[in-house]
């Protein structure tokens, strides 16, 4: 799902783009505080600052001098098409983005025999630094001695999908390396789409991940850890190196409560037995500990086993700087992570992986100054660093401040290393204080909602009962029924990348919501539809032609839903007609695909096309299907209790074969004309259509991702159903 947003916002980009640059620029370097747009043949930046503001394009190489400071604004991208050279010294190269116009990045795509060095580099303050897309090809990457940091993005830093499929993997490889950067400060974390793959030879080592969070739904799964991505079995010539690594202190947020849920380093999934991560130091030496911060068999059992051991009891000192030690220097016992801190605190012992220099450190401490307000007390203290040994530093507050018996949390910035390198920024009790940030921030909104909407009543004092009773709405007039008609287009497996070049059926369905708050509701959708698409389509590649796929599915499903409503569902305004929201839920989905041979009909789910009654280890695949949508609506209500609008909604099926077509090598076609439970001849036909000779070995689902989806759209009418 990710890689399908993303390389839809991409599109739209190009498109933009290309509109606004007519002309191809030369090889040319650039001038010194300017303003880059365009497309470029080749690309050479130098020292100084220059901004971008929107997609650059570099069809041939880009190379970045030392020195150079590239600020991107709003979409400001470069794409990049050939060899990258972007080599600094002691990290005096910055991608960066503007505050609140943060920019995009870096995108790696196109098929090219070059290489690609990123090395002395700072990323920060972007939406995604370094995407490798879709298709890319280089003959070797080395992203190392880089500094991601403070980057604001919520889908990933780094992210590395799958090359081509269809270069020589006897004679081509490509070398990939991850080596000696530090990652702190991130919103999201590394995500490779393949770890034991074919065609790239991974090595992710020497690198300090540390303080970086990753946001999920309170759910812990493979995608909210700081790295994470497939292991299969098939197409496995290279193992990744992943080791001497330091992993601390990077935790999954909750999205709607903003609070820390748990350690999350690692997570791995795909049909892999073992995958080994040994060498690697996890944060702690305790093994209860450590395994909560990995999603493993031990979680999922569909996904691999991970190796730990052996692990790493401390960090390398070859790692880049960072500490993975906090202890109370009066009492010398570790910092939980879940420490509550209410009174003052004296001292700190820190310990680190090689020297620090705390000479423009600086120590506050944030707290809540009222239990009714979300008004901050950020205190500034002084203290004085005193070296215990060579990575170990106690800090003795000097400067304290009155107890204020209230949770907070220390935050410690500015720390470098020898060579004047950044160090992470250190919080403790940040954990408990975001807790309480919540529990603040839900008192401050129900005073606020009790002045908006209760008046004030001279000479008469309500009871807090009777205050509540007023605002209330009786629950029957919450209700609201709503009928919906438009379309449905598949996106899975057997579908087009071009969104507008697959089949769309005709959608009808019936939507029942409830109000449960001011801006918030719920709701139960059932609808009606079809999903068909074909592998023939004469916008599909040479592979989806080679597959020769075709199918059409009658799909019922029911959805329930959460929906934030950016009005007042309660009240009925003309001057707020116009009322949009967004909502997310699950997919309960029954669906039976269905092929057409010499003018019948037949259920594919019984002729096992994917081999499922010939392997003894299968079995069919289930007709019901759950899975999850994200779902957009504008309302326009022109009355009290009407109204009609547009909706989009984009839906993740957590099955596979909705097309018939899911993760499974093509079955002997002997085999299945032999064990076929109904008609051998036409399940062998519709197991592989295209060219047989030519598929034999393949996944069915290949050129495509086998995970399934589809998008709804269209139109509705809704009415209150009382007073």
């Amino acid at each position: 799902m990710k890689r399908a947003i993303l390389l839809y916002i991409f599109l739209i980009l190009f498109q933009l783009n290309n509109v606004k640059a007519q002309a191809t620029a030369a090889s040319a370097p650039v001038a010194a505080q300017d303003t880059l747009t365009g497309n470029y043949s080749n690309l050479k930046i130098p020292a100084g600052l220059h901004v971008i503001k929107d997609v650059v394009r570099v069809t041939g190489g880009l190379e970045v001098a030392a020195g150079a400071k590239i600020e991107m604004i709003d979409a400001g991208l470069i794409v990049c098409e050939g060899s990258v050279s972007i080599k600094g010294v002691q990290n005096n190269i910055e991608f960066f983005g503007k505050k609140n116009l943060e920019g995009v990045g870096l995108v790696i795509k196109n098929i090219d025999s070059s290489a690609v060095f990123i090395n002395n580099v700072v990323f920060k303050n972007l939406q995604l630094p370094l995407l490798f897309d879709f298709g890319w090809k280089r003959d070797k990457v080395e992203i190392a001695e880089n500094i991601f940091t403070n980057n604001i993005g919520k889908i990933s830093v780094l992210q590395v999908l799958n090359p081509p499929f269809n270069f020589n993997t006897d004679s081509t490889s490509i070398s990939f390396k991850v080596i000696n950067n530090i990652f702190t400060g991130n919103n999201a974390g590394i995500y490779f789409e393949d770890l034991r793959s074919d065609h790239v030879d991974i090595e992710i080592t020497n690198n300090s991940f540390a303080n970086n969070l990753v946001y999920g739904f309170k759910n812990y799964n493979i995608s909210t850890n700081y790295i994470y991505g497939r292991a299969d079995q098939v197409y496995t010539r290279y193992f990744s190196k992943i080791e001497n690594n330091s992993f601390v202190q990077n935790f999954l947020i909750d999205n709607i409560a903003d609070t820390i849920v748990h350690a999350a380093n690692f997570g791995i999934y795909g049909s892999e037995k073992i995958f080994k991560v040994n060498n690697n130091f996890w944060g702690t030496v305790d093994k209860e500990k450590l395994a909560k911060s990995i999603y493993d068999q031990t979680i999922n059992y569909s996904s691999p086993k991970l190796e730990l051991d052996p692990f790493l009891t401390t960090p390398k000192e070859t790692n880049p700087l960072h500490f993975y030690s906090m202890k109370n220097g009066e009492t010398g016992l570790e910092f939980q992570d879940s420490v509550i801190i209410k009174d003052p605190l004296k001292s700190f012992i820190l310990v680190a992986n090689k020297k620090a220099n705390f000479s423009k450190a600086t120590i506050n401490y944030i707290y809540f100054k009222k239990d009714s307000t979300l008004d901050r007390a950020d205190t500034l203290l002084t203290f004085t660093p005193q070296d215990v040994n060579a990575t170990t530093t106690k800090l003795d507050i000097t400067k304290n401040i009155p107890s204020p018996k209230r949770t907070g949390y220390y935050s410690i910035k500015g720390i470098v290393g020898s060579n004047n390198e950044i160090a992470p920024d250190i919080r403790i009790g940040y954990q408990a204080y975001l807790l309480d940030l919540r529990k603040h921030k839900l008192l401050v909104d129900s005073l606020k909602m009790k002045r908006d909407t209760v008046p004030p009543k001279p000479k008469e004092l309500d009871s807090v009962k009777n205050q509540f009773q007023k605002i209330e709405a009786p629950q029957k007039s919450r209700i609201e029924l709503a009928l919906l008609a438009g379309g449905t287009i598949f996106t899975g497996t057997v579908s087009n990348a071009s969104l507008l070049n697959n089949e769309m059926n005709i959608l009808m369905g019936v939507n029942i919501g409830y109000t449960i708050y001011s801006n918030l509701s719920a709701s139960l959708t059932v609808i009606s539809s079809k999903l068909s698409n074909s592998d023939n389509n004469p916008a599909s590649t040479n592979e989806q032609h080679q597959r020769g796929i075709t199918f059409i599915t009658s799909i019922l499903g029911i959805s329930p839903a959460i929906n934030y409503d950016f009005v007042d569902n309660r009240l009925y305004t003309k001057a707020r007609k116009f009322r949009p929201s967004v909502g997310v839920g699950f997919d309960f989905i029954s669906f039976n695909p269905t092929g057409l041979y010499n003018g019948k009909v037949y259920n594919l789910q019984t002729l096992g096309t994917g081999g499922q009654f010939v392997d003894s280890t299968k079995k069919p695949y289930s007709l019901m299907a759950m899975g999850y949508f994200l779902n957009l609506k504008l309302k326009y209500q022109f009355s009290r209790f009407n109204s009609v609008g547009v909706f989009f909604t984009f839906h993740q099926s957590l099955s596979d074969y909705l097309d018939d077509v899911g993760p499974d090598l093509y079955p002997s076609q002997a085999k299945l004309i032999a064990k076929s439970k109904t008609d051998g001849a036409i399940a062998a036909y519709f197991s592989n259509p295209g060219s047989p000779s030519l598929n034999v070995g393949q996944l069915r689902s290949s050129p495509n991702s086998p995970k399934d989806s589809f998008v709804n759209f269209g139109f509705f009418y809704s009415r209150k159903l009382f007073k």
